[in-house]
């Protein structure tokens, strides 16, 4: 194998798995704060129907 080949393989495959990579931790990244977004809401909704079952109805 050449340099150039060697230069060009590095150039076709590794930018876009390196590109791949950056994305899918930015994809990932995103999702996980979402999901925690999610999670404090649901404890909150749950908090908040537990509260409104012990309340007295008139």
């Amino acid at each position: 194998m050449s340099i150039d080949s060697i230069i060009s393989l590095l150039t076709n495959v590794g930018f876009p798995v390196t590109l791949s990579f950056v994305l899918i931790r930015y994809v990932l990244q995103t999702m996980g704060e979402k999901l925690d977004k999610l999670d404090v809401s649901l404890q909150e909704l749950t908090k908040a129907i537990n509260e409104n079952k012990n309340t007295p109805k008139n």
